[in-house]
């Protein structure tokens, strides 16, 4: 086989011809990892563009479910059975949410059961009545300070989603 090659390639009309075929598989080879390279880079960016959006999304489907509960909680007498619905769908919402910063945006911290504290306190808190207060009346949940916690909660986690999309953008 060595005998072939040393044969084959032996004057200096085939030694360029051998030398042009290695430097156009070297290229070609450079050219396909770059391209690989490229295309790994730009499949990544697509894929942390498409989580961050569907990280804002379920913040803003989050904030609406809540305050909608919080309104029901607040504006509606007795428990009704959508009221509750909505309480274990907010649920089901906050966890996504969670799982979407652990997974993807290890720098956003969110606990799913802070939002839930909010909802609970005032689902428990919507039902005292008039007088019948068993604490300061300042120590029970009420719509206002409701919303401004679910705000205080949600507005940090909008801000650094909006920050890193503009980091990968």
């Amino acid at each position: 086989m060595i005998n072939w090659f040393l044969e084959a390639f032996s004057t200096p009309k085939e030694q360029a011809k051998l030398f042009s075929i290695v430097v156009s598989v070297v290229l070609a080879l450079s050219i396909l990892l770059l391209n690989q390279w490229f295309i790994s880079r730009r499949a990544e960016k697509e894929l942390i563009i498409t989580k961050i959006e569907e990280l804002l999304t379920t913040i803003y489907a989050y904030e609406r479910i809540s305050l909608d509960i919080l309104s029901r909680l607040f504006n509606i007498p007795g428990e009704d059975q959508v009221t509750l619905d909505k309480m274990v769908e907010s649920a089901e919402v906050a966890d996504k949410l969670e799982m979407l910063c652990v997974l993807y945006f290890p720098e956003i911290t969110f606990d799913s059961n802070d939002g839930q504290k909010i909802i609970l306190k005032a689902h428990k808190d919507a039902g005292v009545v008039g007088g019948n207060y068993t604490h300061p009346k300042s120590s029970y949940a009420t719509y206002e300070t409701s919303t401004q916690n679910l705000k205080e909660l949600l507005d940090p986690l909008k801000e650094k989603t909006k920050l890193i999309m503009k980091k990968h953008t």
